[in-house]
């Protein structure tokens, strides 16, 4: 009986060790699926020297991803690819500015030239626009109406239109598009900032209501207030979460969008703002 007991009990304990070894075997599966999720797929993000961009760039970079990022200030630009080329990551800055078409069709033929095609873009790159009223609001200058207008709406349109001219050959593809909870909602102290937002997600629910059936998925996030110092000491205590966003967090949104596991979600817009909007 006693040597039947302890077969029991080495077989229990063997049965164990080999459901742990199992268990562990498979954490360590899904840890390198995720870290390689993008592997060898072809990033390009607008706006991805600083904020919510050089977030999305790092993590892409640090799932495998080959990253390209766009700005107008090289200096910062080249800041953040080294930063992401230190931490083991492949990330090359090319200076454009949105606002100009031929600039983005540029920007996109760099890419290709580079990478050989492009995966995923995210068209990130945008500015506050004028904190005035309709009346009082500058129609020129840097951050008036148009400057506002060009930058946050017209950059977009060029992105997504130069982004299609790659994809739509290979029948894939994904667009991601920054707008805002401002786009969904309203502004009162900024209508211009507030229009540019709801023309983001109106193109991109055209754009995916066009080409979905074109194997390309095109979706928008609306992150509320990210932090800045600013915001952190006016709005953090406000908030229904008690805090504002981090761009690692709305990063983390946009990788999980453009993942293969979001590959039946097209024209949809995710708010991301701690429960400000609810």
């Amino acid at each position: 009986m006693s040597n039947n007991g302890m077969g029991r009990r080495d077989l229990l304990k063997g049965a164990a060790i080999a459901a742990a070894a199992t268990a562990t075997l498979a954490t360590g599966t899904a840890r390198a699926a995720t870290a390689g999720r993008f592997e060898g797929k072809t990033v390009l993000i607008t706006g991805g020297t600083s904020g919510i961009g050089a977030a999305t760039a790092k993590a892409f970079a640090a799932e495998g991803a080959k990253v390209v990022i766009c700005g107008r200030r090289e200096t910062l630009g080249k800041k953040t690819e080294a930063a992401i080329r230190a931490a083991g990551g492949n990330c090359t800055y090319i200076q454009a500015d949105i606002r100009e078409e031929p600039q983005v069709a540029g920007l996109v033929d760099a890419t290709v030239k580079l990478h050989g095609g492009i995966d995923i873009v995210h068209n990130n790159a945008g500015i506050e626009g004028p904190f005035r009223s309709f009346t009082e609001s500058p129609l020129d200058g840097t951050m008036g109406y148009h400057d506002t207008i060009r930058t946050n709406l017209d950059g977009v349109f060029y992105g997504i239109r130069h982004a299609l001219r790659v994809m739509l050959p290979k029948k894939a593809g994904v667009i991601v598009n920054t707008a805002s909870i401002a786009g969904s909602n309203s502004l009162a102290g900024n209508p211009t900032y507030a229009a540019s937002k709801h023309g983001v997600i109106g193109l991109t629910r055209s754009a995916a209501k066009a080409h979905t059936k074109d194997g390309i998925r095109v979706v928008s996030v609306s992150p509320g207030a990210v932090d800045t110092p600013l915001l952190r000491r006016a709005l953090g205590g406000n908030m229904p979460a008690g805090r504002i966003g981090k761009p690692e967090e709305i990063a983390a949104l946009v990788l999980n969008l453009a993942a293969p596991e979001s590959a039946y979600i097209s024209g949809a817009d995710f708010t991301i703002d701690g429960g400000a909007t609810a």
